[in-house]
């Protein structure tokens, strides 16, 4: 349809920008939308502590109000108190070794003293110290003899021994005691038991350990369900 000649929009030009403005505010709701819930997530997160979300205590700032503590006093003083059995370290009757001191000059006079002079008094101090830590090396040589018969009998090797060089079972143990009872990482433990026992242990190793320990708990499982279930009382966390 031609334009009108008096300037006034036609009906389909009016149909036409009504369309275009209906787009526009369409395009500028969907944005007010985004930007509205952008600042519900921005006023969420400068709204979040330790206490309503899962953001550690550290991370409050300074806005943090103080500790309170809800500890009451007690009017006792501190440290162990009286009638507490504590858990301080005791000598022993029987130690494993004995080390005399004996003074060689009188700290008075000068004089040298010697292994016929009176004993006045006798101090025990007692050391509970580690041994030096180091592996022993048990070599296990298995004899062949010949009988007259002309047959060879070679002697049977202890039970575990079975290959030319392996580790021993406490050693394994001590191992596996810090890779599953101290939680160390395979690689740590291997460097550790190196360090400590002076014998080289590879984080392949480690993981070998533990498959031959699971497979002396075959049937273990097994036994512990079938106790469970016969069990009168579960107690669960």
């Amino acid at each position: 349809m031609p334009p009108s000649p008096l300037g006034i929009p036609t009906r389909d030009e009016l149909l036409d920008l009504a369309r275009q403005q209906a787009l526009l505010i369409a395009v500028q709701e969907r944005q007010l939308e985004a930007l509205g819930a952008r600042v519900l997530e921005l006023e969420a997160r400068l709204a979040g502590d330790s206490k309503n979300s899962s953001r550690p205590p550290s991370a409050d700032g300074l806005g943090k109000p103080p500790t309170r503590s809800l500890r009451r006093k007690s009017g006792l003083g501190p440290g162990g108190q009286s009638g507490h059995r504590g858990s301080t370290l005791m000598q022993v009757e029987k130690p494993d070794e004995v080390r005399t001191h004996r003074p060689g000059r009188c700290a008075g006079c000068g004089q040298k003293l010697d292994q016929q002079a009176k004993v006045v008094s006798v101090q025990r101090r007692q050391v509970f110290e580690l041994p030096v830590v180091k592996a022993r090396v048990v070599e296990h040589r298995l004899v062949e003899i010949a009988c007259d018969c002309g047959h060879a009998t070679l002697a049977p090797a202890p039970a575990g021994v079975r290959a030319p060089v392996q580790y021993g079972s406490r050693l394994r143990s001590a191992v596996l005691y810090l890779y599953q009872g101290q939680f160390l990482s395979k690689g740590r433990t291997a460097q550790a038991a190196a360090e400590l026992f002076g014998v080289p242990v590879s984080a392949g190793s480690v993981a070998n350990f533990q498959k031959m320990a699971d497979r002396q708990l075959d049937g273990f499982m097994e036994q512990v369900k079938a106790s469970a279930c016969s069990a009168g009382l579960l107690g669960a966390d």
